[in-house]
């Protein structure tokens, strides 16, 4: 049976739609993604984008818990550690990964909860669990990303293809997805388990999210 949360009357558009409005600012994060390294100022925006993300996940979380004071207490270090490395020039950018890391996975565990947990709209529901698909394919994404920038040759990667971070986000989703082109594939022991790992995630994430929202729906 269906559990549903009622609103105020004069609950603003936000409030009654904030999982969509987050899903498609993370879809549009992901295909700005795709032109970092065709136009400058395409991580300068994507890295506001993202802070807007995290605000949102916070204010998505119900008020006075616990979750949400301790995602605001990462959110509030993401921006001063922004505002330090724009006003003084510091160079964060370890410490800003391990950050967007921590929010990204925890963005991630709020996303779920709202699978479970009542809402006021089983659109909103299925907006959050597509907004979850599309983080764990992110956050495998990036660690294939650093594996790669760490370790360089974890991966068979084209020739047209250095150390950007998009590639890697783009194998991560069809890697999720089981299709598999073949253009990018793991060339160490660490990415294969992660990559077969992740396949079974992607698997089971599916046929749990379907069985949940059909369920839901009857």
């Amino acid at each position: 049976m269906s559990v549903t949360r009622e609103l105020p009357e004069n609950a603003g558009f936000f409030v009654t739609h904030r999982w969509s409005i987050l899903l498609g600012l993370l879809a549009l994060l992901i295909l700005l993604d795709g032109f970092d390294d065709h136009f400058v100022w395409a991580d300068t925006i994507a890295l506001w984008g993202l802070s807007l993300l995290f605000l949102g996940v916070v204010g998505a979380t119900e008020r006075r818990t616990t979750l949400r004071l301790i995602m605001a207490v990462p959110v509030v270090a993401w921006f001063a550690m922004i505002l330090v490395s724009e006003l003084w020039g510091a160079k964060m950018d370890g410490s800003l990964a391990v950050v967007a890391a921590i929010l990204l996975f925890g963005s991630m565990l709020i996303s779920f909860r709202q699978l479970i947990g009542p809402v006021h709209s089983e659109y909103e529901r299925l907006s959050s669990g597509i907004f979850g698909y599309l983080l764990i394919a992110m956050i495998w994404g990036l660690i294939y990303w650093r594996i790669e920038v760490a370790h360089p040759g974890s991966f068979n990667l084209p020739d047209d293809v250095g150390q950007q971070r998009a590639p890697f986000v783009y194998f991560s989703m069809i890697t999720m997805t089981t299709v598999g082109y073949g253009e990018i594939t793991p060339a160490a022991s660490l990415p294969r388990m992660l990559t077969g790992l992740q396949a079974i995630v992607g698997t089971m994430f599916v046929a749990i999210f379907i069985g949940r929202i059909v369920g839901r729906l009857k």
